[in-house]
């Protein structure tokens, strides 16, 4: 591991924060610090804790304009490179959600085979935010999944379902009030300090930092609140840091399906298979409120038979979610048309087995990222109301989340913290898909105004992660930036990426 001296600008941060004369406190020498443990889950084949990576706990404050008050337990996983002589800055990645766990996500991939084309060059450090599965507390909202599993056979309403999850979440933010959790201290300002001071006290002087689609919001706190740190950062279905993400949150999806219906429309094939398919999607979901469909469902955990009362704002659901991972829109609805509810099913199926997804600080996050704002601001197609509904009732979109801070009452960053004081020169490479629901065209042009050397790439035919779903093209390119981020990598496997609408008898 890299045994460097911190500069100077570091040193001067650690001592501004740290410094008893300003706290009027005794220093905290436990934090930052990293104490080794025993892994707490099932290690893939080839690695070997104290061999090949080295696993642990840290603390931070749970404030850090209180560095002696009171902390919390962060995981953190460290895998060295394999060079005698390795690049001095590693490479820090943090996943989806926000909720989803750090340490779930990445480990299996370095073991997997990522690790051999980072490692030969440089260390990695995985970082189990704050509020994650593996960090002390854990944020996830059993509650609200145990309601939406309670009335998963019942046809209700909108307000009868808001109704049955607002007791739910009353119930979480009660439990994490007896466990004597403080839900402010959960957002993106106070986990970008949390990676600063445990990369300082590791040894590392600057970093590199990758974050997918949520987890780019974390980069961008990072980079804008520690310049200096940062190497080069890259953005997988990168978000920009702006106040109105939530608030646009549900219209663009809206938008994005409104496209899928036009380009099909426009498409020879597609319109042959599914003609009038707008109109035949809104009014099947209207049919479906009025009258459900039972499905059954095998629960993966228990092997019981489940029933399942899919209606249209559950239908809407399905259709939204499976838009982060696929762009055969009009073939998913063609199916449901002709009675072929297969896909439904499993996808239903498997969203019944435990995720350990920490929701609760999904909440946080964007409850504290997205400012002061009113129904009001959502502005939507009237016409997809039911489906807005639907991608609402999934716990997603700035009117649920209106509803969990009447509930939870999640303090809100300062409006200065949710944009860049000046444009970044960090450099940073942005990889999106060109029918991502929720990062639409225009936000490319939001990240241009605040970072100065960043380029982006949109690729045809892919949904919300470029790396998840053009992995062979996204790879070479992230992989040729981060070893020279001073310039543009070569793009041009991104023409082999283009969309094409299969229709059921190409199947």
């Amino acid at each position: 591991m890299k045994n460097s001296l911190i500069s100077v600008s570091v040193s001067l941060l650690l001592v501004i924060l740290f410094s008893p004369a300003l706290t009027g406190q005794d220093l905290n020498h436990e934090v930052g610090e990293f104490r080794e443990a025993d892994c707490p889950f099932p290690l893939p084949e080839g690695l070997v804790q104290g061999e090949n990576f080295k696993f642990g706990y840290v603390t931070v404050p749970e404030f850090h304009s209180k560095p002696n008050g009171k902390t919390l337990e962060l995981s953190v996983a460290i895998f060295p490179s394999s060079s005698e002589n390795p690049e001095p800055d590693p490479l820090i990645m943090n996943t989806a959600g926000p909720g989803k766990s750090n340490m779930d996500n990445f480990i299996p991939q370095i073991a997997g085979g990522l690790g051999n084309y980072i490692l030969p060059n440089r260390d990695i450090v995985i970082i189990e935010l704050r509020g994650l599965r593996y960090s002390k507390p854990f944020l996830m909202c059993h509650e609200i999944s145990d309601a939406k599993r309670s009335i998963m056979g019942q046809n209700l309403s909108t307000p009868e379902t808001m109704a049955v999850l607002r007791e739910a979440l009353k119930a979480s933010k009660e439990r994490f009030e007896r466990e004597g959790i403080n839900l402010s201290a959960f957002n993106n300002v106070e986990t970008a300090s949390d990676i600063a001071i445990i990369m300082s006290k590791l040894g590392y002087d600057k970093f590199n930092i990758v974050g997918s689609s949520a987890g780019t919001m974390v980069a961008h706190h990072v980079i804008r609140d520690f310049p200096d740190r940062v190497r080069c950062a890259i953005l997988d279905a990168g978000l920009p840091l702006n106040s109105e993400i939530m608030i646009n949150y549900v219209p663009s999806i809206v938008d994005c399906l409104k496209n899928y219906f036009e380009e099909c429309k426009n498409d020879h094939g597609c319109n042959s298979a599914y003609p009038d398919l707008e109109e035949r999607f809104l009014q099947l979901i209207n049919k479906l409120n009025a009258n459900p469909v039972m499905l059954v469902l095998d629960d993966p955990v228990s092997g019981e038979e489940l029933e399942y009362a899919l209606n249209g704002y559950r239908l809407s659901s399905y259709l939204f979610l499976s838009m982060f991972y696929s762009t055969q829109i009009p073939l998913l609805i063609g199916n449901v048309l002709d009675g072929d509810y297969s896909d439904v099913v499993d996808h239903l199926s498997y969203s019944l087995i435990p995720g350990y997804f920490a929701d609760g600080l999904g909440f946080t996050v964007f409850i504290s990222e997205t400012g002061v704002y009113d129904s009001s601001d959502i502005k939507s197609d009237p016409k997809y109301q039911v489906f807005s509904e639907g991608v609402m009732r999934t716990g997603l979109g700035g009117r649920f989340l209106l509803e969990v801070d009447k509930e939870w009452d999640i303090s809100k960053l300062d409006a200065a913290q949710i944009k860049y004081p000046e444009p970044s020169d960090v450099p940073v490479l942005v990889i999106n898909g060109k029918y991502d629901p929720v990062i639409p065209l225009k936000y490319d042009e939001v990240m241009k105004k605040d970072l100065k050397n960043c380029y982006i790439y949109r690729f045809d035919g892919v949904p919300h992660s470029a790396f998840d779903n053009a992995t062979e093209c996204a790879l070479p390119m992230v992989l040729q930036f981060l070893n020279d981020p001073s310039k543009a990598p070569d793009s041009s496997c991104i023409l082999n990426y283009r969309q094409v609408y299969r229709v059921k008898n190409m199947e």
